[in-house]
């Protein structure tokens, strides 16, 4: 028996740590509900909880995001529900004057109400937005330094005819000028692929429909004979301004003229002769293409600028340019990106830009019965084009909804598994809790019995 090192009780005392920290670590799994709390508890465990941690909440944000985004789509289609009752209106009103019981000032007051209801559908495709953003205009500024729509302009593609007037001398032509005053070397590209078309008259089926290319696409024309559609793609590539594209217009129909007219205009000695109604006229600033009626002239501006049929020329024809708003108002496309987790997971919404103008309800007039038949064929197209938006977006709102269930559904099964990885097994937890208690009460125990051994040296020293 030794008296300088009692090993008993420096077992005891080794074993009651052991126990206490181990009750202790426990004590902590239980309190905090988690298994692993730190790093050392189980370093794998931790690496894979993390990671998938990571996932749960991206998908969860991202749930919120697609939520966000069936919410924007549901503004836009009821918004265009909007536009299409009014187009519905227009039918209604378009049929109503239709109808030779009206009288001309009858078919003045429809034509104010469609007046009215077209400029609302302006208002709705301007002010429609969510969270302050547009959704049938240019949504991210993406036109601002120089659209199409900002670069080229033409008063007669409102009103779809001959709204202007021309001045040679002392008589005044009908006509619609299209302005490329505003196109440079920088932005001349936004020209690819569109153009403009003009009708004869309102009796033919003779069209000029015109685009341009700067991709590389070299000019070329066809069906040039005959009273048919004339297809020119023109070549503007090597142009830097309005006053280049008005020279490329105007040359390249010149040197490839329809069979049966001149190069030679009747207007002015440098005008383009293009059907038995229609010239081509060069602007003296060279920045406006001009195309005017040779049919009739008047000795006062407001007279030329009255569109066909003009009283007293029933034959001079009504020259459509309503193609012109292919031109001055381009269908941009927005594209709103919803990001669904973050696994670079993402949804495209788009939305179309909607005015009168695109949807060329701008042009609808009543004020004849003739008028009034032609406009019901215009505001079909318009219903056809709001229609296909619509759908478009209920199919995406559908595919949103499905994309929010997977979400839901991978969030709940991944925090599952992170649970069985992270999460304390309580039951098994205060099983060993209670181990690691008795453990230690035990040790305490052993601890003061050690104690007392040493105690019995004593009293052989009595």
């Amino acid at each position: 028996m030794v008296v300088a090192h009692n090993l008993m009780a420096m077992n005891a005392q080794r074993q009651f740590k052991l126990g206490n920290s181990s009750k202790k670590k426990s004590a902590e799994k239980l309190s905090s509900g988690y298994r692993i709390n730190r790093a050392a508890d189980d370093a794998s465990g931790l690496a894979i909880s993390e990671k998938m941690r990571r996932q749960i909440r991206g998908l969860d944000q991202g749930a919120d995001n697609i939520k966000d985004g069936i919410s924007l789509v549901q503004v836009a289609d009821g918004a265009l529900a909007e536009v299409q009752d009014m187009l519905h209106r227009m039918t209604e009103l378009s049929v109503k004057s239709a109808n030779d019981t009206n009288s001309p000032e009858d078919r003045l007051y429809i034509q104010q109400e469609i007046n009215q209801l077209a400029n609302e559908i302006d208002r709705i495709g301007k002010n429609t937005t969510y969270n302050e953003m547009p959704l049938f205009d240019d949504m991210f500024g993406m036109d601002a330094e120089g659209s199409v729509t900002n670069l080229v302009s033409s008063p007669a593609a409102e009103k779809g005819y001959l709204t202007e007037s021309y001045q040679v001398g002392s008589k005044f032509y009908p006509c619609a000028s299209i302005d490329f005053s505003g196109i440079n070397d920088t932005n001349i590209n936004k020209l690819n692929g569109q153009g403009f078309s003009f009708t004869c008259s309102d009796n033919c089926n003779e069209v000029f429909d015109i685009k341009f290319a700067t991709d590389g696409t070299p000019s070329s024309s066809s069906n040039l004979s005959g009273q048919v559609r004339h297809y020119y793609v023109i070549d503007i590539s090597d142009c830097n301004n309005g006053t280049g594209v008005v020279d490329k217009i105007y040359s390249y129909i010149k040197a490839n003229i329809p069979n049966g007219y001149s190069s030679t205009g009747t207007i002015k000695p440098d005008a383009l002769y293009v059907s038995h109604s229609n010239e081509l006229i060069k602007s003296d600033d060279g920045n406006k293409l001009v195309i005017a009626s040779n049919v009739a002239s008047f000795s006062n501006k407001n007279a030329a600028e009255t569109k066909y049929p003009i009283a007293g020329y029933p034959n001079s024809g009504k020259i459509d340019c309503s193609e012109l708003a292919s031109l001055v108002e381009d269908e941009k496309i927005n594209e709103i990106k919803i990001q669904c987790s973050s696994n670079h997971d993402t949804e495209i919404i788009h939305t179309h830009r909607m005015n009168a103008n695109i949807l060329g309800v701008r042009r609808v007039n009543v004020t004849s019965a003739v008028g009034a038949g032609k406009s019901l064929s215009v505001i079909e197209a318009a219903n056809k084009k709001i229609s296909s938006q619509r759908s478009e977006l209920g199919a995406f709102q559908n595919r949103l909804e499905h994309a929010l269930r997977i979400n839901q559904n991978v969030s709940e099964n991944t925090s599952a598994a992170e649970s069985a990885i992270r999460d304390t097994d309580m039951a098994k937890e205060m099983m060993n809790y209670s181990l690691h208690n008795i453990l230690e009460q035990a040790g305490v125990s052993m601890m003061a019995q050690a104690n007392q051994i040493n105690q019995e040296v004593l009293s052989l020293l009595q």
